[in-house]
């Protein structure tokens, strides 16, 4: 039903995608209608997903993607709600730069970033208040360490409850490595990582929230072991955001040919996804994000070392969380969802997703649908760089209450 609420077997009503009555309200309702009773199996309906971070190049006229496609697929999949992150063609750092959204009740919601400076070059402030006005869902930065400016837009009351996102650099631009050093990836054969900085830019921005503990900061994509490591030890509340594929895929566990090898944040040892996993079940991570990134056929055909980094694929995040944590771990429904949904809406700052009477924002999953994943079968066009192309996959989303 909502944030706080265990799986319940009940009778439920939706006409004309809204939820008409639940209980005995619902079959009672149904026989006024001569409605037949349809028995559900083991399909779940839940609340809508929601994705604190994702990147958007050209929301208006992009290629590989742009928001009239995005919304469409991450709909189909079930998601309700979508933060996009500055970077982009047109970097949004001024409030002109964020395109205008007029979000619904009926409909996926569109968030957008705000750039914490100008380029996200860490020398000159964006207009903070100006960007939140607009729209802005929060501000983020990459370009933090040994730069003032930072402190000094963090020493200003413009930025009070809304979140700061600071993203880890992992490697330096004349590193080719793909993938972090272990046994498996050295014998791979793929250009290994050798200096993985991630911990002590998480350091870094601990001590920036030790100097200022009032404001929202979230660290994003955590994904190495000894980052949560130094979290657990420092103990200063901060929110993290860890990436789907970083709790599914590991050096260990994907097939040579995926194109999930090369991500942002760059895969580990399945030992790594391991402690990454119990970071989560431990609250030292609040929220799973999507972190998609667009590429197209032209783009995926390139050599892996010389290709772009990421992965896009909305209809995989549910069926593998799924199969990962509830069929593999015995997770409660609810606690899946609390990462997936509940804590990413309390980032962002937005209304929790929840089923309500007259609420068309609702998704129905059903565990046991098997499909294969090609864009043939998706029946719709979709960005190139999904991993385990062509695999059989178990649990599908079949239905949403939102508009098309």
């Amino acid at each position: 039903m909502g944030p706080n609420m265990g799986e319940a077997k009940d009778n439920l009503l939706i006409i004309d995608g809204k939820i008409k009555a639940f209980g005995d309200e619902a079959k009672r309702e149904a026989f006024k209608r001569n409605i037949e009773i349809s028995k559900s199996g083991n399909k779940l309906i839940a609340p809508l997903l929601v994705d604190s971070h994702s990147f958007l190049k050209d929301p208006i006229t992009g290629f590989n993607d742009n928001l009239e496609s995005l919304k469409f697929r991450a709909k189909k999949s079930g998601f309700g709600a979508i933060a996009f992150l500055p970077n982009s063609n047109n970097w949004r750092d001024k409030p002109e730069k964020i395109p205008f959204q007029k979000n619904n009740d009926f409909d996926l919601n569109i968030y957008f970033w705000g750039s914490f400076s100008m380029k996200d070059e860490g020398i000159k402030l964006s207009p903070h208040d100006e960007l939140l006005k607009s729209g802005s869902i929060g501000l983020s930065t990459s370009n933090f360490l040994d730069s003032p400016i930072i402190f000094k837009g963090l020493s200003l009351d413009t930025v009070k409850s809304s979140p700061i996102i600071f993203s880890l650099n992992r490697r330096n631009s004349f590193q080719k490595g793909i993938v972090n050093r272990d046994l498996k990836s050295l014998q791979s054969g793929f250009y290994i990582i050798d200096n993985n900085n991630e911990l002590s830019e998480v350091k870094n921005i601990l001590g920036i929230k030790n100097l200022f503990p009032s404001k929202n900061i979230v660290i994003k994509n955590i994904a190495d072991s000894n980052s949560l490591k130094e979290i657990e030890k420092q103990n200063i509340p901060i929110s993290a955001t860890i990436s789907w594929w970083s709790l599914i895929a590991d050096t260990n566990n994907l097939e040579l040919d995926d194109l999930g090898w090369k991500v942002d944040p760059p895969l580990g040892s399945e030992e790594n996804r391991e402690f990454l996993i119990k970071g989560l079940e431990n609250d030292l991570i609040q929220a799973i994000a999507v972190n998609s990134i667009a590429l197209n056929d032209e783009d995926t055909f390139i050599p892996i070392n010389d290709r772009s980094m990421g992965i896009s694929s909305f209809e995989l995040v549910l069926p593998l969380l799924w199969e990962e944590f509830i069929n593999k771990r015995s997770w409660e429904i609810s606690k899946l969802w609390k990462y997936l949904s509940f804590n990413p809406s309390k980032l962002l700052g937005i209304t929790q997703e929840k089923l309500s009477l007259g609420s068309k924002r609702w998704l129905i999953f059903d565990p046991d649908t098997k499909w294969l994943n090609n864009q043939i079968n998706l029946g719709y066009d979709s960005p190139s760089n999904f991993p385990k192309k062509n695999e059989l996959i178990k649990g599908k989303v079949f239905n949403v209450g939102l508009d098309f």
